[in-house]
């Protein structure tokens, strides 16, 4: 469920709506020789993307991940004969120019401008995923053509719905696609691009405000189509009576009109990737660090203090942290004006993770278990499933299972083996603080989670089938992310919660990439989000 997707041109929509440039300082960057020009906290992609684009524009930077190595969400780990990829199933915006499409996928050129394309490869998923419900089974092949025959032919009635379906996504897309270069204009071009969206960017506003269930609604009759159309909620946070409708539009798009892509080697192998070249571009990454503190001086951040007692001196700071983080822990609320910090306080984070990593001693694949991407739900009634989800209730939930070892990339395990991750939604008050009532709940709840996988994939429930199971929650995520309760999806992903807090905060030089801001979570998000605070700070810098 980590995957997850929002996509590229959420952060320019966000900015139509709400740009956000407040400062509580009017002085620049501060002056004379200092360590670095820019500090990047936080080794995840959003930190990583930022890092490399900065040190594109020959600024000399350091990046600091307070984990044994980079990545974040983004890496992997092996027990025995396997390894595991921890968040990524699928990936949106790396593919090249398709039919209906006017360049290359947004995070395969931004690879491509830093210099990490070609230090990976990218393998494409044949399909987006396949959806089963009790009496409902279906796959919908990785393009706009495809999946719409195939709904056609299970649902002759809808076609029209469908048609409309991919109507809106287009059009919407489109419309965001030409308010891309917004955060970049003068204020007098900006107000003024701003005052237009009501005549040019109608399909837009129509859904900005809207849920995934209107549209559903909208769009479809049958509530079988419309579980199985609306199936990617799961990697959007709420139901979907509460998830905005914008956020879907855009992510499904993105999927449908460029691919889904898996990184081979795992996703190690893209954050490795990027540290490397921050190296080239003669930058520097410190693991095992921990930033403890920003230091202020005249409203301005100047430095970084480390858990490991030193200071390092900067002109920029750009954290890829949860705002929480940023505002209460490394610089403080006193720097930071009633009106961010009221905002704050206002939106609300999404929902956890839960989930279960799987070592397998079969060859799942041989054994007629084709598929990457399988959700699968215990009924079509969405809002039931969450609730149940989030209650801990899992054998009434919904399910991600992916199979690694169907991508044929041998890194996971050696022939006649499998990988596979089970994932669902999940809230930190569930789990307890005491470690042994905590850990007999895990166990109990990761037997839950493979009970309910077991009904699509019999084999779990073989005696001898699982040779490592392995599992995480919510505060196995915040040990790892120091994200604020484990939450991986950034701010809830409702129609009233559509202006997200922007790149730029009240504090002039400081910056946020995380998963929290315009761009939202998800690997091509993040990674987008990176890009964007490192635009910024580059455009102050006067480098193209």
């Amino acid at each position: 469920m980590l995957r997850h997707f929002p996509n590229y041109i959420v952060a320019v929509i966000i900015s139509v709506v709400v740009l956000v440039s407040v400062s509580c300082s009017k002085e620049g960057p501060r002056a004379g020789k200092v360590d670095y020009d820019v500090i990047v906290i936080g080794g995840g992609l959003g930190g990583l993307s930022a890092a490399a684009h900065l040190a594109t524009g020959k600024l000399k930077v350091l990046l600091i991940e307070q984990h044994y190595k980079v990545g974040g969400c983004a890496t992997s780990f092996s027990r025995g004969d396997f390894t595991f990829d921890v968040a990524l199933h699928e990936m949106d915006g790396a593919g090249p120019v398709r039919p209906g499409m006017k360049e290359e996928g947004p995070v395969r050129q931004l690879l491509k401008a830093c210099g990490v394309y070609d230090k990976i490869t990218l393998i494409e998923h044949p399909d987006l995923y396949r959806a089963v419900y009790p009496g409902i089974d279906v796959t919908l092949p990785a393009n706009w053509e495809g999946l719409k025959k195939r709904l056609k032919n299970n649902w002759p009635n809808e076609t029209e719905g469908i048609d409309e379906f991919h109507r809106i996504c287009l059009a919407v897309s489109s419309e965001a696609m030409s308010l891309a270069q917004l955060q970049r204009y003068g204020t007098v071009k900006k107000l003024l691009t701003m005052a237009m969206v009501p005549l040019r960017q109608r399909n837009l506003l129509k859904w900005k405000d809207r849920t995934v269930q209107d549209l559903m609604d909208h769009c479809f009759k049958s509530a079988d189509i419309k579980a199985v159309v609306s199936q990617y909620w799961c990697y959007l946070g709420p139901s979907i009576d509460k998830q905005a409708a914008f956020l879907f539009i855009m992510a499904f798009n993105s999927y449908a009109s460029g691919g889904a892509w898996h990184i081979k080697g795992t996703s190690q192998a893209l954050s490795d990737a990027y540290a490397e070249r921050i190296g080239e571009l003669g930058g520097t990454v410190k693991t095992g660090v921990l930033a403890k503190k920003i230091v202020m001086e005249n409203g301005i951040a100047v430095g970084v203090e480390t858990d490991e007692g030193k200071m390092y001196s900067c002109r920029y700071i750009v954290a890829n942290t949860d705002p929480y983080q940023l505002v209460y822990t490394l610089i403080g609320e006193s720097h930071f004006p009633a009106k961010y910090i009221d905002r704050l306080k206002t939106l609300k984070p999404a929902n956890s993770l839960f989930g279960v990593f799987l070592g397998l001693n079969v060859d799942l694949k041989k054994r007629g278990h084709r598929d990457f991407e399988i959700f699968y739900n215990a009924s079509t009634d969405n809002r039931a499933v969450y609730e149940s989800m989030m209650k801990g209730d899992y054998k009434n939930g919904a399910l991600v299972i992916a199979i690694y070892t169907n991508m044929d990339d041998p890194v996971y395990a050696p022939s006649g083996k499998s990988v596979v991750k089970l994932d669902a939604y999940s809230d930190i008050a569930m789990w307890p603080e005491d470690a042994g009532e905590y850990e007999r709940l895990k166990e109990k709840k990761v037997d839950e989670l493979i009970a309910l996988a077991s009904r699509h994939i019999p084999e779990l429930a073989t005696p001898g089938t699982i040779a490592v199971k392995l599992g995480y929650t919510p505060r196995t995520l915040r040990r790892y992310t120091l994200n604020r309760d484990g939450v991986v999806y950034g701010f809830n992903s409702t129609p009233d919660q559509f202006d997200r807090i922007p790149n730029r905060t009240p504090v002039d030089n400081v910056f946020i990439a995380s998963n929290w801001t315009q761009m939202s979570h998800g690997y091509s998000g993040v990674q987008i989000n990176g890009w964007m605070a490192a635009r910024m700070i580059m455009d102050r810098e006067g480098i193209r």
